[in-house]
């Protein structure tokens, strides 16, 4: 009996030991010789992040709410409620960059995706405030005096009458704020705070993988993708690799580049995200696994990939 439960102890060490070794792993140990019963508790690497991202993005919410409540209204160019350019655009951008700060911060992780779409989702955002006013020109034209011809002698001019010295010109006036009227703000501002709170939604379910489904209207395409954003000078980073129709789990959510290729005998067709330039092809869209449904399909007799619902609807 006793050898039994030595070897059932040993036998236990080494599974738990072996545990330690597997990578993306974190293993709890609890070992115990008698009625209490070995556990063992396993955590991915993705929830681990999760778990430190949240306090993170909480302090982004907060910040942000408290920024926007304290933004200030002036009277826009047609008299209605507005605000600052410069203090609307100032939040959004100091937003995206708290929102960036937040995941880095999560340290070690892989998490380079997800800032992607952060930055990607915040700059479509600041594209979305309307021009700026154009102001007139500074310099006015000046009159230019005209001279007489020079054939004739010059006339004796008669006395000019004396004037009295005219009043200084009153100041222009000063250019009306540059400004976005407020339910523009408001509309920009509850974009940012959708970003903000996607992030904060996901981490806080810890769902910071995807299990990702590729398809194409034709056989055995090879589908490459990897993370839009890196460093300037990094080298280009290896991608994942899915042969369609096909899936792979565990993909973090993020923005992705793709390269979708087909080869029949010597001829192979690409479709690629973001699209060469004077490519005359109808757009194709991104590879978004924060919003995207988790199933894309590329469609090569139209030259485009998309998210789709399910794998059927890749098929019809």
């Amino acid at each position: 009996m006793k050898t039994d439960r030595l070897f059932v102890t040993r036998a236990a060490a080494v599974l738990l030991v072996g545990l330690l070794l597997v990578p993306g792993l974190s293993v709890a140990v609890g070992l115990h010789v008698g009625k209490v019963r070995i556990g063992v508790d396993i955590d991915s690497n993705s929830k681990k992040w999760a778990k430190a991202l949240v306090p993170q993005v909480k302090e982004v919410q907060t910040r942000f709410a408290d920024s926007r409540r304290a933004l200030s209204t002036v009277k826009g160019a047609d008299g209605q409620p507005a605000y600052l350019r410069k203090d609307v655009a100032g939040l959004i951008d100091r937003t995206g960059k708290d929102l960036d700060a937040a995941i880095v911060k999560v340290q070690p992780s892989n998490l380079q995706p997800l800032q992607d779409w952060v930055v990607d989702e915040i700059g479509r955002i600041q594209g979305e405030l309307p021009p700026a006013p154009r102001t007139a020109s500074l310099f006015a034209p000046q009159p230019v005096a005209v001279i007489a011809s020079l054939g004739a002698p010059p006339k004796k001019k008669p006395a000019s009458p004396k004037v009295a010295n005219p009043k200084p010109a009153a100041p222009p006036a000063p250019p009306p704020p540059d400004t976005v009227p407020a339910g523009k703000t408001s509309g920009l501002l509850d974009e940012v705070g959708k970003v903000v709170d996607r992030i904060f939604f996901i981490a806080s379910n810890n769902d910071l993988e995807v299990k990702l489904w590729v398809g194409s209207t034709v056989p055995h395409v090879t589908f490459s993708f990897w993370p839009q954003g890196r460093l300037k000078g990094d080298s280009a980073p290896a991608p994942t690799i899915i042969r369609t129709d096909g899936k792979k789990g565990g993909v973090l959510r993020g923005l992705y580049v793709y390269k979708a290729a087909w080869t029949q005998g010597k001829v192979t067709q690409i479709i690629e995200y973001p699209q060469p330039a004077g490519t005359q092809t109808t757009p194709t869209e991104r590879l978004d696994l924060v919003n995207g449904t988790g199933f894309f399909c590329c469609r090569f007799n139209e030259q485009y990939c998309h998210a789709v619902a399910n794998e059927k609807e890749c098929r019809s």
